[in-house]
C-alpha cells in the first residue's frame, strides 16, 4: 500500500455540543429533489430561554452525574471487534447515493477511490486547544500510484495499483474506473456532478486509466479525493445485480468495493456489520469485525462506552460529557479538525431583507465571538472568511464584519417595528437550535422581532429552488464536499446549489466561480475563487459564524487514530489498534 505521509498536525479544543446527528441528515445537492417561540424581547428573558435550550442540549445533569459515577469497564484491548454507534440510521451505503455524515464511517472503510486526502494523525496531548487547519490537505494516491494532467486540463492519466481485487474477487483494472464513472452518471444522485464533465475513459491498458473531460476543471482532483467522490466499484457486481436501478437495491445492503472492510450484514434501523477483507491489497486492519449499532440517545452511547459495550465515540458528545471523560483516567478525549461551518443564511426574498444594505448591517448585529464562546466553548474559532478555514489564504475572501448592532437600527425601515421574522434551524441539531436562539437574542437587541422555529431536514432541502414558505433566516451547520473552495460555494451559493436553501442569486459571484473552475491554472483558480467569495460575502446572504470540528473519546489503550480533515464524523477505522 502506498505510504501515507503526514501533511500537518492539528489539535483543538472541542468541549461544546456536537449532538448534531440525532437523525441522519442527507445532503441533497444538485438533486433538487412543531415550532419554538419566545414572547417579548427583553434581553434577560430571552437569555433565560437561550440558557434553557443550552442546558437541555447539553443533556440531563442527572444523566451526566450518574454516568460519571459508573465505574469505567472499557472495552478489551485484546478484542478483534470494534463496536461503534450511530445516532440514527444512515442513507444506503451506496457510494453513488450516500451524501450525508456519520455513514462516511462505512463508505470510506468499504470503498476506495483513485486518490484521497492525505491522512493526519490525531494525537493525544491532554490539551484541547483549538487550532484550525491552516492549509489545504494534500491529495495523494489511493488506487492510483501516480497521475499526470495534460497541459490543456482535458486529460488525466492514472497509473493504477496492481494486484488489487474487489470483494467479489474481480481484479481492479481500468475497466472498473470506466464502469464506476458511468454508474455514477447513470444513478445521477447528489454526488453525480463530480463526474459530469467526464466524456470517456480509455481502458486499453488494464493498469492505466485515461480520463477525458469536455472542459478543464481545476477542482477535478478534489472531486476524486472527496469523501463523496467517485469510488471504484466491481464491474461484475454492477452487471450481475444491475436490476432496474443500476444495482442500487443490491448496494443498499451489500458492497462492491476494494476497501479493507466489506459489508457483512445490514439490519435496517438497527445495525451494520463490517468484516475485514482477507485479500485486501494494503496493510491488514487489526479489527476483523466492526459492529455499528443505531443508538439514538447520545447519553445511552456514553453509558455504553463506559460499560465497554461501545469501544469509542466518534462524535456527538455534550459539553458535560467531554468534561467527565477528560477527568476519567480510563479515556482520552481527542480534538479532530474538520471543515464544519455553523452559518446563518439570510433570505433576500424576504421583504424586510431584500436590500443588501440591510443584510450586511444584520451581519454586524451578530456577535460571532459571543456565539462561539457560549455554544462551542473551546472547540471552535470565529469564522473570518466566507469559505471554511484553510480553503484559501486567510487574507482572501474575508468576511469578518465588525460587531455593531447600532448599524442595523440605522438602516431598518419603519416597517420593521411591525414585522416578525422567522429564524429556522435544522431540527436534529441541538447546537443549531442554540445558535438560532442566541442570534434571536442579538437581533432583538438591534431592533428586530424574530421567532425561532425548527424545520425538518427534508423541508429545508425542499426550499432550494422552491422558496415559497422558506424562513427569513436559517441557522445551520454544514461542510463542503471537499477542500476546493468551489465545493463549498457551488453547493451553498449558486442558483443550482442544493444547500442554497434560501435561493440567493449572486450572478457576479457565480461567474467568477465558473471562471475559477474551468481553468488549468491553480493561481487563476484561487484568484477567481477569492473574487467569487468577496462577491458572495458582499451580498449579505450568508454569514459564517464559526469554524468547528469533531470530538472523539476512546480508551487510553486505543492507538492509530488517523483522519482526513475534509472527511467529518469519522476516522480511518482500518488504522485503529490497541
Amino acid at each position: 500500500m502506498p505510504s501515507k505521509p503526514i501533511l500537518f498536525q492539528a489539535a483543538f479544543t472541542l468541549s461544546g455540543i456536537d449532538n448534531d446527528n440525532q437523525k441522519e441528515n442527507p445532503r441533497s445537492r444538485f438533486s433538487r429533489s412543531g415550532s419554538y417561540k419566545t414572547g417579548g424581547y427583553k434581553r434577560g428573558a430571552i437569555f433565560a430561554a437561550v440558557a434553557s435550550i443550552f442546558l437541555a442540549a447539553c443533556g440531563s445533569a442527572a444523566s451526566s452525574a450518574s454516568s460519571s459515577a459508573v465505574a469505567a469497564t472499557v472495552g478489551s484491548p485484546t478484542s478483534k471487534t470494534l463496536n461503534l454507534a450511530f445516532t440514527a440510521d444512515t442513507q444506503p451505503p451506496d457510494p453513488d447515493v450516500f451524501y450525508a455524515g456519520q455513514g462516511l464511517a462505512i463508505t470510506n472503510s468499504v470503498y476506495e477511490g483513485l486518490v484521497q486526502y492525505q491522512q493526519v494523525p490525531v494525537n493525544y496531548t491532554g490539551d484541547l486547544t483549538f487550532t484550525p487547519p491552516a492549509t489545504r490537505a494534500k491529495i495523494v494516491g489511493d488506487l492510483a500510484t501516480s497521475w499526470t494532467v495534460s497541459p490543456n486540463g482535458l486529460t488525466y492519466t492514472f497509473n493504477l495499483v496492481k494486484g488489487v481485487t474487489f470483494h467479489d474477487g474481480t481484479p481492479f483494472t481500468s475497466t472498473a474506473v470506466a464502469a464506476s464513472f458511468a454508474r455514477r452518471k447513470a444513478v445521477n444522485q447528489g454526488p453525480a456532478y463530480m463526474v459530469s464533465d467526464v466524456t470517456s475513459v480509455n481502458t486499453s491498458n488494464p493498469y492505466v486509466a485515461v480520463v477525458h473531460l469536455k472542459q478543464p476543471e481545476s477542482a477535478f482532483l478534489d472531486y476524486l479525493a472527496s469523501a463523496y467522490g467517485p469510488k471504484m466499484e466491481s464491474p461484475t457486481v454492477l452487471s450481475q445485480h444491475a436490476g432496474k436501478d443500476n444495482a442500487q437495491t443490491w448496494l443498499a445492503t451489500h458492497d462492491a468495493g476494494t476497501g479493507p472492510y466489506y459489508i457483512s450484514s445490514v439490519t435496517p434501523g438497527q445495525e451494520y456489520v463490517l468484516k475485514s477483507y482477507p485479500k485486501y491489497w494494503g496493510a491488514k486492519p487489526y479489527y476483523t469485525t466492526i459492529n455499528i449499532k443505531i443508538i439514538p440517545s447520545i447519553s445511552t452511547q456514553e453509558l455504553e462506552l463506559r460499560s465497554g459495550k461501545i469501544t469509542m465515540l466518534l462524535h456527538g458528545l455534550s459539553t458535560s460529557a467531554i468534561a467527565s471523560f477528560r477527568s476519567d483516567p480510563s479515556f482520552h478525549v481527542y480534538a479532530v479538525p474538520t471543515l464544519e461551518t455553523p452559518m446563518l443564511w439570510v433570505n433576500p426574498n424576504s421583504k424586510l431583507l431584500s436590500s443588501s444594505v440591510v443584510r450586511n448591517a444584520l451581519a454586524q448585529a451578530i456577535n460571532r465571538a459571543e456565539i462561539v464562546k457560549f455554544i462551542y466553548p473551546g472547540r471552535a474559532s470565529v469564522a473570518k472568511q466566507i469559505y471554511p478555514v484553510g480553503e484559501l489564504p486567510s487574507n482572501l475572501a474575508v468576511d469578518n464584519p465588525t460587531y455593531n448592532p447600532k448599524a442595523l437600527a440605522k438602516v431598518l425601515p419603519s416597517s420593521a417595528a411591525s414585522t416578525t421574522l422567522t429564524l429556522g434551524y435544522d431540527a436534529p441539531s441541538p447546537s443549531d437550535a442554540q445558535m438560532a436562539a442566541l442570534i434571536q437574542t442579538q437581533l432583538a437587541a438591534a431592533g428586530l422581532h424574530v421567532n425561532v422555529r425548527s424545520y425538518t431536514s427534508t423541508a429545508l432541502y425542499g426550499y432550494a429552488g422552491n422558496p415559497a414558505g422558506a424562513p427569513d433566516l436559517l441557522a445551520v451547520t454544514n461542510w463542503p464536499d471537499a477542500q476546493a473552495p468551489d465545493t463549498w460555494a457551488r453547493i451553498v451559493m449558486t442558483p443550482t446549489g442544493g444547500l442554497n436553501y434560501l435561493n440567493c442569486s449572486v450572478p457576479t459571484g457565480t461567474s467568477y466561480l465558473n471562471q475559477g473552475l474551468y481553468t488549468t491554472s491553480a493561481s487563476t483558480a484561487q484568484s477567481f475563487d477569492a473574487k467569487a467569495g468577496a462577491a458572495f460575502a458582499a451580498s449579505g446572504c450568508w454569514d459564517p459564524i464559526a469554524n468547528r470540528g469533531d470530538t472523539v473519546v476512546a480508551p487510553t489503550w486505543m492507538k492509530g487514530l488517523v483522519h482526513q480533515v475534509p472527511v467529518p464524523r469519522t476516522l480511518v477505522l482500518a488504522d485503529l489498534h490497541p
